[in-house]
């Protein structure tokens, strides 16, 4: 695993794409019309410089895997962040369901400790072609080392099924559920301590 730099940004911006465009949480509030790529592709390119100035996006060495993981916190939003997200709202979301996408990342952020350090679990995910290989499984060894050498624990949600089951088997503990009724969109709320062995 290796940081990445500002120009591996449109390598990373693809990789998330791929991974997440499917995604129930992201379906939820990305406007799935004709320019579903295009918003798609902002909303990568938000994380990335978001991650980005928090030094928190993490490239595997075959550049297929990308995570953005940091310390909870620690860096602030500012003005130019602030800006960024006025922007991605009018390119990305739906106006129709903004109140419903507001109250669903208010609920999402109010369960997240406030005065905890944690290391947050941002984004995480893999290429198309490294599907069904061991890469997922070296990155998570990755940031479980990460999570180690920090003692700190680990923090993330998920809104897919399957990857609930699967941060289960690696030791992350459900502390927290969110489901928004008719709009059918589960939210878990995971945790893993740092002395949980890595396996």
């Amino acid at each position: 695993m290796k940081k990445a730099t500002k120009e591996d940004k449109n390598h990373v911006v693809k990789i998330i794409c791929e991974a997440f465009y499917h995604n129930p949480h992201v379906s939820f509030i990305v406007k799935n019309d004709e320019k579903k790529p295009e918003r798609m592709k902002a909303l990568a390119e938000y994380a990335f410089d978001l991650g980005m100035r928090r030094e928190a996006v993490f490239l595997t060495d075959d550049r297929l895997g990308v995570s953005i993981i940091y310390r909870y916190g620690e860096v602030k939003m500012g003005l130019k962040e602030y800006w960024r997200q006025i922007k991605l709202i009018f390119s990305t979301f739906s106006w129709e369901r903004g109140w419903k996408i507001y109250q669903l990342e208010k609920e999402i952020w109010a369960k997240r400790s406030q005065d905890t350090p944690y290391l947050y679990l941002w984004f995480f995910g893999v290429a198309d072609e490294a599907l069904g290989t061991n890469n997922a499984r070296d990155m998570m060894r990755f940031i479980f080392q990460m999570s180690a050498d920090q003692q700190l624990p680990m923090v993330l949600e998920t809104s897919a099924k399957r990857n609930q089951v699967i941060y289960k088997r690696y030791g992350f503990v459900e502390y927290d559920c969110f489901e928004t009724g008719r709009d059918q969109l589960t939210m878990w709320y995971m945790r893993r301590p740092w002395q949980h062995p890595i396996p």
